[in-house]
């Protein structure tokens, strides 16, 4: 409130102090009657100060977003255990927290393809972050665990979880991995349960906590933080942003 009383102070013209000589100072009473009798003269000046006050607070938060994403540049985009896909060696990295019964990263899924197409040079990881239902866990736990013993059939299981309008049980997930050929869904699934596995939903759980993040699918590319299933041109933006 005082920062706020000091920016609209700042509307004041110089011109009413004026009548004060140099070696008369205002008194507070005067200087709130003075603050007082001129915004009910120009009330407009309530409306820009407002406007002015929350720009600078956006600005502020904007900052402290972006310093905390620098912060964790390293533990968002250089996990061993996620999976990646795109261009492992691209210069820019796209990395997206989602839930496989989010039906708005089902619908962002065509999105982050079509973004692989149009930027070779673009590096996407997945960070598991299990949210809405039971079964959002075990897809995670068995992403995780099929990317690590079968990575070259991970892009096939995760387009055919989030193609589907849900996972109404946890054989739906085994079902999936079990219709896979040359996999083994026992080997899969005693993978699952890993310590390794539970310590990287762990940590993608802490990461969304230090960013903020609570819902799906949520972006963060170049030190932007986009939450939602946004068009593809606005996260290609800040992919130009970021190269």
């Amino acid at each position: 409130m005082k920062r706020l009383r000091l920016t609209l102070l700042s509307f004041v013209p110089a011109i009413l102090l004026s009548g004060f000589a140099a070696a008369e100072s205002p008194t507070q009473a005067e200087i709130e009657q003075m603050l007082h009798d001129y915004l009910m003269a120009h009330p407009e000046v309530i409306q820009q100060s407002l406007d002015r006050y929350e720009q600078q607070q956006a600005a502020a938060r904007q900052a402290a977003e972006q310093e905390r994403l620098m912060a964790l540049t390293d533990q968002l985009e250089a996990s061993d255990n996620d999976p990646v896909i795109g261009n492992p060696n691209g210069s820019v990295t796209l990395v997206e927290f989602y839930d496989y019964n989010c039906g708005y990263c089902k619908r962002a899924d065509s999105t982050v393809q079509a973004l692989i197409d149009a930027n070779p040079d673009l590096r996407v990881v997945y960070k598991e972050f299990p949210i809405l239902a039971e079964t959002s866990l075990t897809a995670a736990q068995a992403s995780l665990a099929l990317h690590s013993l079968y990575p070259a059939q991970f892009e096939d299981f995760h387009r055919n979880l989030l193609g589907r309008r849900s996972l109404p049980s946890h054989d739906a997930v085994w079902d999936a991995i079990d219709d896979m050929d040359g996999v083994d869904v026992d080997a899969v699934r005693e993978e699952s349960q890993a310590d390794w596995i539970q310590q990287t939903l762990a940590e993608n759980r802490q990461l969304a906590r230090a960013l903020g993040i609570s819902g799906t699918p949520t972006f963060v590319v170049g030190g932007q933080l986009l939450k939602g299933a946004y068009p593809q041109a606005t996260i290609q933006a800040a992919i130009d942003d970021a190269s």
